[in-house]
């Protein structure tokens, strides 16, 4: 279907994957097929693809779908691209209005390998089809899903075939790897683990004993970080949250857990306010309405002690806090909140409070910003970062202050002439990997065509393909780091919109405050010191100055 307007459409991407995965190669698949159609209709992108990576299609709420409707009513674009009907929804009713409310807007919507008209009754038609059927299919595959999981609570199994720290499959079994599948010896193909005896199975029992017996999940961190005990199905040390989840699960008391119907989604606050269904993600045994006795055995092969362990630990993590609600977790809760930086491992810093005995009155119903302590995250979860500084908030916001005003009395022209040139090298850098891509693929085709020809054997077609796709994931990889380096880089905002931010500064509530410094700070780095000056121990780094450091 040619472009016959005679005008330059401006088109937009949009891309969407179910399950993000290490090698996934479907983002790149779904890019190459929406820009051909761009070129061959002579549009013009205007700005690189929206990508929902892990995103089911069947929720619109926590997908990009509301921007592009806000770009859209903007006039940002005149046309949306996708790869096929079902990347834009499998829910038929939320995706006929959100593309009803795109082309009241005056926007086009086209699927690059199923492109039908949507302004004739044929193209309409069909395209309602093809959404029909994206719905059919996934309500097929979550009815298979249903079933395998009554038939694995049926066998005492968990909800998972994945592995469980403190367990292992047999001596011969290699350990589950995300993204990588399962492969297991004929006597383990069952999914019933064996107790890891030597040092992770007793690790596990005790952690459960001192947390039922009044203890914190920090000092058990700290202690098997030192130990160097690590989590055999990711490979890396366990984190307090993380060994809430292995121990809220029942699986080392020799338990498997599954939700009742009622339980598998909550109406919750979303971040714009509104109340939304969607599903239940609380890991807290009281979220779970079944807890089964397992085919495998306990760490400690006495079932009816695990229990009664269970009880008190049940008992004891019922008078522990919930987390954050849905709305909590979208909105920052602090001005500086994802800015802070331990310069001594590079890793993120965390806020605590004070002690309630020495906490200062509140202020606006929010605690005093001197009683808000950032910490280094490693250090506080692992102790892994002895080296590390913290600062509280009410010196972080003061020396945040002062920095401002001097950025905004600072010229701009020098900096933007570094950022354009980096900016430059980086899009020149893209254009060559994707160049690379283009080449794999049509390598690909070749290879498929000289199979089908009986030009080439099979085995050395299978090797060579091998060969490709290692190449193709490390140039996927190192394009979506590219990207992500180059959405960093951003242009001196000018004296008058820092000077704007100054002036909003003292009436903006913190998560305004946040936002308003989103494009000028890109981190702040806390060394360790008592009595050092603010700009000494807080040093701040704008978003416009070079990713790379000489």
């Amino acid at each position: 279907m040619a472009n016959v307007r005679g005008v330059l459409l401006r088109a937009l991407i949009y891309i969407r994957v179910s399950t993000a995965r290490p090698d996934m190669i479907s983002p790149e698949l779904q890019e190459f097929q929406c820009r051909g159609l761009v070129d061959r209709e002579s549009m013009l992108l205007v700005r690189e693809p929206l990508v929902d990576l892990g995103k089911s299609g069947r929720a619109f709420s926590d997908r990009q779908i509301a921007e592009i409707i806000a770009m859209a009513e903007r006039g940002e674009f005149d046309v949306l691209v996708l790869w096929v009907w079902s990347r834009f929804g499998r829910n038929t009713l939320e995706s006929l209005k959100n593309l009803e409310r795109l082309t009241e807007l005056g926007v086009e919507v086209r699927a690059a390998k199923e492109d039908f008209d949507g302004r004739t009754v044929i193209g309409r038609f069909a395209i309602r089809q093809m959404l029909n059927i994206a719905e059919l299919f996934s309500d097929q595959l979550s009815e298979s899903w249903k079933e395998t999981i009554a038939r694995r609570r049926r066998l005492g199994l968990p909800h998972g075939n994945q592995g469980r720290f403190g367990y292992y499959r047999c001596e011969s079994c290699p350990p589950k790897k995300r993204g990588v599948p399962l492969e297991t010896c004929p006597q383990c193909r069952e999914g019933v683990l064996r107790v890891e005896q030597g040092l992770l199975g007793p690790r596990l029992w005790e952690a459960y004993e001192r947390i039922a017996g009044g203890g914190n999940t920090v000092a058990i961190t700290h202690e098997w970080y030192r130990e160097g005990v690590v989590d055999q199905v990711t490979g890396k040390p366990v984190t307090p949250a993380h060994l809430y989840d292995i121990l809220d699960s029942g699986f080392g008391l020799g338990l498997v857990r599954y939700r009742l119907p009622e339980q598998l989604h909550v109406v919750a606050p979303d971040w714009d306010g509104v109340p939304r269904k969607r599903r239940n993600r609380c890991r807290r045994p009281e979220s779970f309405g079944l807890y089964l006795p397992g085919r495998h055995e306990p760490v400690t092969g006495d079932r009816v002690t695990a229990e009664r362990l269970w009880d008190r630990y049940t008992q004891r993590r019922g008078t522990m806090p919930k987390r954050a609600t849905v709305d909590d977790r979208h909105t920052p809760r602090y001005s500086v909140s994802g800015r802070m930086r331990c310069p001594y491992c590079g890793g993120g810093m965390q806020p605590l409070l004070r002690a309630k005995k020495v906490r200062r009155p509140e202020v606006c119903g929010r605690p005093h910003p001197f009683d808000v302590t950032w910490r280094c995250r490693n250090q506080a979860e692992l102790g892994s970062c002895p080296g590390a500084g913290y600062g509280n908030l009410e010196h972080i916001e003061a020396r945040l202050v002062a920095w401002l005003r001097k950025q905004a009395d600072a010229p701009e022209g020098m900096v933007d002439a570094v950022v354009d040139a980096e900016r430059a090298g980086l899009a020149v850098r893209e254009e060559e990997v994707r160049a690379e891509l283009t080449d794999l693929i049509g390598q690909e085709d070749e290879i498929t065509n000289a199979v089908a020809a009986r030009a080439v054997d099979y085995e050395a077609a299978r090797r060579k393909k091998k060969r490709i796709d290692k190449q193709r994931a490390e140039l996927t990889t190192e394009l979506a780091e590219l990207e992500e380096a180059r959405a960093k880089v951003v242009r001196h905002p000018g004296a008058a919109a820092i000077q704007a931010v100054l002036n909003a500064w003292d009436d903006a509530a913190p998560a305004r405050r946040n936002a308003m410094i989103k494009d000028i700070v890109r981190h702040i780095a806390v060394r360790k010191g008592r009595g050092l000056p603010l700009e000494v121990k807080y040093e701040i780094t704008a978003a416009w100055e070079p990713l790379q450091q000489p």
